[in-house]
């Protein structure tokens, strides 16, 4: 057992990761440089790149220290004597510091996950037309529906964590996986009763390793359990969102960033939702039998999904239209204001609703954009180049749409977060078990941790939806 070099190859391969971890790093503080609109680099640019690169920073020690106690576990077991203990002593101590780096780290980057997902400008786009001549007349339950349902997806997640952590400790306390953990050089998951020169003890990397090599592979099994049967068999809920938008006659308008963002075309083929259940009940089926237009932004397509890119021009406008109510909510409201405010809340709605859905419609000669695939190399790097096209006319159009098949959009939902959500949660079992070589208190702390992010999430994404989409928070549930 040459522990010197095995140390120096971990620190090689370390370094060697992060190296390429700052690579990456710069490469998405470019692309939100770009996304952002920023023309110079400034302490926010600098920020985010430090932001990016820690995020990255914490999965690589924990790669290489989860893949350190692995082969430990495999390699040096077989080895264990006496003496493993004392001789191992300082590399264990490396390996608890890293762990709390890597856990501190991943953190920090959880955080900065929440804040992303929860500045984002949000709007719901009403299709809906009054059946009079008065436009007041069609009702807001629509939108609240949408929106309510846009709650309950924002921390929707395919691995469900409880689950996943009763399945584990089923697998390591019950199977008595634990136990491959001991501090011997023997893996015997029922011991009898010990003998003289048999010790329960178990060695801290071994049972990381153990714990690790447990998780992925519920881990794994559970995804794979809801990508093969149950998103087929029950439902997809992102997809049941987007298919409940064009039921609903609504519209989805994201901007995760100044100039760039997600579109969820809901507008209804049968140009009105607001029926009753017959009509509602005839208009599926016809939908079913092809007897209807299609749901698709285009002409006999059915991409209701895209990435936007759009112009500064769009993106004041935009903001123009939000500022008036923004300025009013920003300071405190009494009750006496009521009527006033009602009256802003409306208006501003009202104004919004009508831009976007112009747009859309193309109805706005200064506002035109072009629809497209993305190239290879845009789905590589999850970034779409900024390219213009000319009109013909005295500017080029430098708004596009792109087809998103892949729904990218779920990144601004825990959905499309699942990898740094499941590396955290893991982070922490095995954090909270280096330390205490107790996988049951690390299963606690890891759900009540996990409680607090789905709720800080939560109760910031329902805040930040009801003043985006100017939705009253009384009626978001």
């Amino acid at each position: 057992m040459d522990l010197e070099s095995h140390t120096r190859n971990v620190w090689i391969v370390l370094g060697t990761l992060s190296g390429v971890g700052m690579i990456v790093a710069i490469i998405q503080t470019w692309a939100w440089f770009s996304k952002s609109g920023k023309e110079v680099i400034d302490l926010s640019t600098l920020g985010k790149l430090l932001l990016n690169f820690l995020g990255i920073l914490s999965t690589v020690i924990f790669l290489v220290m989860a893949g350190v106690s692995v082969w430990w576990l495999i390699f040096f077991k077989k080895q264990y004597d006496n003496t493993f203990e004392s001789e191992t002593s300082s590399q264990q101590n490396i390996f608890k510091i890293l762990f709390i780096v890597s856990f501190i780290l991943k953190t920090v980057d959880i955080i900065h996950l929440i804040i992303r997902q929860t500045i984002i400008d949000i709007f719901f786009i009403d299709w809906e037309r009054p059946k009079t001549a008065d436009s007041n007349t069609v009702s807001a339950w629509r939108t609240c529906f949408v929106a309510n349902e846009f709650i309950e997806i924002q921390t929707f997640r395919r691995i469900h964590v409880p689950f996943h952590l009763l399945f584990a400790l089923f697998l390591l306390k019950v199977i008595n996986l634990e136990n491959i953990a001991l501090a011997n050089s023997d893996i015997i998951l029922f011991p009898s009763l010990p003998a003289a020169n048999y010790t329960m003890e178990y060695n801290s990397v071994f049972h990381v390793g153990t714990a690790f090599i447990v998780l992925l592979g519920t881990a794994i099994i559970q995804y794979l359990f809801y990508i093969i049967f149950y998103q087929r068999l029950i439902g997809d809920k992102i997809l049941n969102f987007v298919d409940l938008c064009s039921v609903s006659n609504i519209s989805v308008f994201i901007l995760d960033q100044n100039y760039h963002g997600y579109y969820i075309h809901g507008r209804s083929p049968h140009g009105t939702a607001d029926v009753n259940i017959k009509d509602m009940i005839m208009n599926l089926e016809r939908e079913s039998r092809s007897m209807s237009g299609t749901r698709g932004l285009q002409a006999n397509s059915t991409e209701q999904i895209f990435i936007m890119r759009t112009n500064r021009t769009f993106r004041a406008q935009y903001d123009i239209l939000c500022r008036k109510y923004y300025d009013y909510v920003g300071s405190r409201r009494i009750q006496k204001d009521m009527e006033r405010y009602t009256d802003i809340l409306f208006q501003s709605y009202q104004n919004l609703n009508k831009f976007l859905c112009a747009y859309i419609n193309r109805s706005c000669p200064t506002y035109q954009y072009l629809i497209r695939n993305r190239y290879l190399l845009e789905k590589i790097f999850n970034y779409e180049f900024h390219t213009s096209v000319d009109s013909g006319l005295s500017e080029s159009i430098d708004n596009i749409l792109f087809i998103d098949n892949e729904k990218t959009f779920t990144k601004v939902l825990f959905y499309g977060e699942e990898n740094s959500l499941f590396l955290w949660n893991i982070i922490t079992f095995l954090f909270i078990d280096f330390i205490s070589s107790n996988y049951v208190l690390a299963a606690i702390v890891t759900f009540l941790l996990n409680i607090i992010v789905v709720g800080l999430r939560n109760s910031f994404g329902r805040r930040n939806l009801s003043k985006k989409t100017l939705v009253p928070r009384e009626l978001l549930i």
